[in-house]
C-alpha cells in the first residue's frame, strides 16, 4: 500500500510523483518499484509536456531524465525553478554511468539528488522517500512562515506570492482573476472602547467568516491590521461580486459581545479584476484599482462594496 503521511493539519498527505523521461521502460520500472512509496504516478515523455503537467498537477517530487530530444533535463529544471508554483518541488535527476559527469551540473541547476540507471530498487525507493520527507518538512516551515495565527488566514507575504502567481497564470494562460480588498469599519473604536482582546476576537471571527464563504482555490489573507484580501482565481467579476456580498453579509451576522453589548461589525470592500486593468497587468496596478474602489465604498458610507471603474457597468 502507498504511504500516507499526516499533514500538520491532520489531513492525510498522499504523495504524488511525476516521471519525465522519453524512455517508456523507465516509466514502467518506476511504476513497479515505487507503487508502495507514492500514491499517484504521473508520466511525461517530453520536457515541455513535463513542465505542463508539473504546473497543473504540482507533484511532490519529480524524476527527470537528463538526455531527452528537444528540451533536455537541464532546460526543464531551469524552467521549473523559475516558476513560483513549481520551484520548491524536489527534482531527482535520472542518469547512467556514462552521464555521471553531468551530476554536478544537474545539482547546480537546482536538482535535489540523482538516481543512476539501471535502477537499484532499494536505492530508488530510499532516495524518493528522502525527497518526500524533505518536501514535507519544507512545506511545514513554509506554511508557518506564510500563516497568520490570529485569523487562520494567509499573511501578507503569502498574499503577495499568490497575487504574483495569479498574474503569471493570467499572462501565460489567460486565466482571469479578481481581487477583493476588505477593511473593517471603525475597528479602531472597538480596540479603544473594549480593548485589544475584544479586537482580536473580532479579527478571529472575521477570518473564520471569510474562510467559510471562500473556495478552496482562492487565496484568503490578512492583508494588514484590519484589512483582508481575497484573490479569486479563474473568476469573472459578476461571480466575484456575489462572493464579496456573501462575505460582507457573513461579517454582518457575526455575534460578538463586549460589556454585555452585541457589537455591530461591518466591512467595506473594493473589487478589481484583470478586466479593469487597461494595460499590461502588474500587482501594483490591480491593488491600486481595488484600493480605489475600497476608498469609494468608505466614501459611500461604509458597509458596502464598490467595483473598479467600469468593471460591472
Amino acid at each position: 500500500m502507498p504511504i500516507s503521511i499526516k499533514h500538520s493539519t491532520g489531513v492525510d498527505w498522499l504523495p504524488k510523483l511525476l516521471v519525465i523521461d522519453d524512455d517508456p521502460n523507465a516509466h514502467d520500472l518506476t511504476d513497479y518499484y515505487l507503487n508502495t512509496v507514492v500514491s499517484e504516478m504521473l508520466h511525461a515523455f517530453a520536457g515541455d509536456e513535463g513542465i505542463r503537467i508539473a504546473e497543473t498537477s504540482l507533484p511532490d517530487v519529480i524524476l527527470l531524465d537528463i538526455e531527452m530530444p528537444g528540451m533536455d533535463g537541464f532546460q526543464v529544471c531551469r524552467r521549473l525553478k523559475e516558476n513560483d508554483a513549481t520551484r520548491n518541488i524536489p527534482i531527482l535527476f535520472l542518469t547512467n554511468d556514462k552521464q555521471r559527469r553531468h551530476i554536478v551540473k544537474a545539482l547546480d541547476y537546482g536538482g535535489s539528488d540523482y538516481v543512476t540507471k539501471p535502477f537499484f530498487p532499494e536505492e530508488l525507493q530510499a532516495r524518493v522517500r528522502s525527497a518526500l520527507r524533505t518536501k514535507r518538512a519544507n512545506d511545514a516551515l513554509r506554511e508557518q512562515a506564510l500563516f497568520d495565527p490570529l485569523t487562520n488566514l494567509a499573511n501578507r507575504r503569502a498574499f503577495d506570492e499568490g497575487l504574483n502567481a495569479s498574474i503569471a497564470d493570467y499572462t501565460r494562460n489567460g486565466h482571469e482573476f479578481c481581487l477583493l480588498l476588505l477593511d473593517l469599519d471603525h475597528f479602531k473604536a472597538v480596540n479603544d472602547t473594549y480593548g485589544h482582546g475584544v479586537g482580536d476576537e473580532v479579527l478571529t471571527q472575521v477570518g473564520a467568516a471569510i474562510r467559510k464563504r471562500s473556495r478552496r482555490y482562492d487565496v484568503t489573507a490578512r492583508y494588514g491590521g484590519e484589512e483582508f484580501g481575497l484573490i479569486l482565481n479563474q473568476t469573472e467579476p459578476s461571480e466575484a461580486w456575489d462572493i464579496g456580498q456573501r462575505v460582507l453579509e457573513a461579517i454582518r451576522q457575526l455575534s460578538i459581545f463586549a460589556d454585555d453589548q452585541q457589537l455591530r461589525i461591518t466591512a467595506s470592500a473594493g473589487l478589481a479584476s484583470t478586466l479593469s486593468c487597461c494595460t499590461e497587468i502588474d500587482a501594483k496596478q490591480i491593488l491600486q484599482q481595488a484600493d480605489d474602489a475600497l476608498y469609494e465604498a468608505k466614501g459611500q458610507g461604509r458597509n458596502c462594496m464598490m467595483e473598479a471603474a467600469g468593471l460591472l457597468r
